[in-house]
């Protein structure tokens, strides 16, 4: 009689204790998808960014700066620290704005090809350069190697990062005569990109 009677209370009220280890264990279950699942997705988001600052062509188009008047700056250049380089001078001109360091690898790659189209195109479009977050010696001995002549400015305490919203580098923009960033691309661009940048500026 006992044995009935339990049994029939077990089947109608379950044990409270169980009901709330099951609930605990349930409860961490979820918790651990979750947090698997922001780990993989914060995982793709920083891979992502990383190929698109440091590695690979094609990368990020636009920003917060295209349609608006570029940010101006005065640095001295990486050749002298006693020469100056204001950016304001050369507004009224089409203009392709480069950020770049000597301790970047896509910056190394893209700047032969920065060079050479620099001198193609002179007269028709200003390549502007700027060192960042460098020093002159390592720089000055890029710009030697890759060929580049046009006028480089030396930003070696990233003074420049937050203004121009930059997210790694190589970063490119492409600004009209009128001053206002038509084009703005974070990483490695091919020569291709470079010289359909330029079409951009030069029509406008």
């Amino acid at each position: 009689m006992s044995d009935t009677t339990n049994d029939q209370s077990t089947g109608q009220r379950p044990n409270p204790r169980r009901i709330i280890y099951f609930g605990l264990i349930a409860t961490v279950v979820i918790l651990v998808i979750y947090a698997v699942a922001v780990s993989l997705t914060t995982s793709s988001v920083s891979s992502g960014s990383s190929s698109v600052s440091t590695k690979y062509t094609g990368v990020q188009n636009g920003g917060p700066l295209v349609g608006k008047v570029v940010p101006g700056f005065s640095l001295t250049t990486v050749a002298t620290a006693s020469q100056k380089l204001s950016l304001k001078s050369y507004i009224g001109h089409p203009l392709v704005l480069n950020f770049f360091a000597s301790w970047c690898v896509p910056c190394k790659t893209e700047l032969p090809e920065f060079a050479s189209l620099s001198k193609m195109d002179a007269g028709k479009v200003q390549f502007i350069g700027v060192d960042e977050n460098d020093t002159r010696g390592p720089a000055q001995a890029l710009l030697k190697s890759a060929g580049v002549t046009y006028p480089t400015g030396f930003d070696g305490s990233g003074s420049l990062v937050q203004p121009f919203h930059l997210i790694g580098l190589p970063t490119t923009l492409f600004i009209n005569s009128k001053g206002v960033v038509v084009d703005y691309i974070a990483g490695q661009i091919s020569l291709s990109t470079l010289k359909q940048g330029i079409a951009k500026i030069v029509k406008n």
